[in-house]
């Protein structure tokens, strides 16, 4: 089958009071109603179990093209691997409200209710959806009520930063199953899971811990900000002592790809084999939109490492796209004004490289 999502899969995003549904969680158009979707979903079936759809699955389309792991590839394979059915949904991914306590570099008011405000100093007009109020979230039944989960085998938690609210422990306490259940949580590791939620999480098949972390030391504290690298190390050592499956998980961008042999010294030597990597694929942080004077020299620095990553890095590199360069220069500023941050006394050498024309 060409992409088993739509098949056996949904992803349900909840902002306040307003819940739309997707095939997967990088469908990059319209997003649908609950009654939208189960009039839509045997079409997107039709569609995706030969080819791609045409501006939802553009981001699998240029991953595939550039031979990039994409989501369909490693979701195919993971059906494959977890014998999961192509006849009925037994896998979903929940983004439950913006509420983040991180405003990384790379995210933004849409992911992050913590952006809010710098987005807002950025002259970005923010709708309602956006202002994270826990009142006029849905009750965790609106997936129960709505869908059938008898036969849920996979849940993944997305954020904002899901290890701050209560809903992951309401929503594991109805799953009826949950010996069969793969639980996995995107985080950010400021924050623990609960002693009630690690209690839920040892009736469960697996839990994989996807961990969100793109640099190191002071370079980690100024893409995740305000995150601590202190007490980003301090809650890793805990959560290690877990009996969980850990990965590291990092965004490849315009503001940290001159560090990417840095940073994955450091993560092999903490993740062994667990570490994986997503690129920004728009817009002033994707890589590919980098000057050429500052491609070449990341291109210099990872000439002699091999591997899919660095292959990866090199095949994005290499796609000749506009310099948005004084973009990127005019966000950082902006931002460290903000923040009272010092992007280029963070980041020397690239920075320096950057403003090098």
């Amino acid at each position: 089958m060409f992409c088993t999502q739509p098949f056996n899969h949904l992803d349900v995003i909840v902002e306040n009071n307003k819940i739309q549904l997707q095939p997967c969680n990088v469908w990059n158009t319209k997003k649908f109603s609950i009654e939208e979707y189960k009039e839509e979903v045997n079409h997107l079936k039709d569609i995706l179990a030969k080819t791609y759809h045409g501006l939802g699955c553009n981001v699998c389309y240029n991953e595939d093209k550039k031979n990039i792991r994409s989501r369909r590839k490693a979701q195919n394979q993971f059906a494959n691997d977890n014998n999961l059915s192509t006849n009925r949904l037994q896998s979903i991914g929940i983004r439950y409200g913006t509420l983040c306590n991180s405003k990384c570099m790379i995210c933004s008011y849409h992911r992050s209710s913590s952006w809010v405000t710098d987005a807002e100093k950025l002259g970005y007009k923010i709708s309602e959806q956006f202002r994270f109020k826990k009142k006029l979230l849905p009750g965790i039944d609106i997936f129960f009520n709505n869908f059938d989960l008898d036969d849920l085998k996979y849940v993944e938690f997305h954020g904002g930063e899901p290890l701050m609210q209560e809903y992951p422990e309401e929503f594991l306490e109805k799953i009826k199953k949950p010996e069969q259940l793969i639980v996995k949580f995107n985080t950010n590791l400021t924050v623990l899971p609960s002693k009630k939620l690690e209690q839920i999480l040892k009736r469960h098949k697996r839990v994989d811990m996807l961990i969100s972390v793109d640099d190191i030391e002071s370079r980690y504290e100024m893409l995740r900000y305000p995150g601590k690298w202190e007490k980003f190390i301090e809650n890793l050592k805990s959560i290690k002592e877990k009996n969980f499956k850990l990965i590291a998980y990092n965004t490849i961008s315009s503001l940290n790809v001159f560090y990417m042999i840095e940073f994955y010294t450091w993560a092999v030597k903490n993740f062994g084999s667990e570490v994986h990597s997503q690129f920004v694929n728009k817009g002033f942080l994707d890589i590919s939109y980098l000057p050429i004077h500052a491609k070449e020299k990341v291109l210099l620095k990872i000439s002699k490492h091999k591997g899919s990553l660095f292959d990866s890095i090199r095949e994005k590199l290499n796609v000749a796209n506009e310099d948005c360069s004084q973009k990127l220069l005019d966000y950082i500023l902006k931002l460290d004004k903000i923040r009272k941050t010092n992007f280029a006394g963070t980041f020397v050498e690239w920075w320096k490289i950057l403003n090098d024309n």
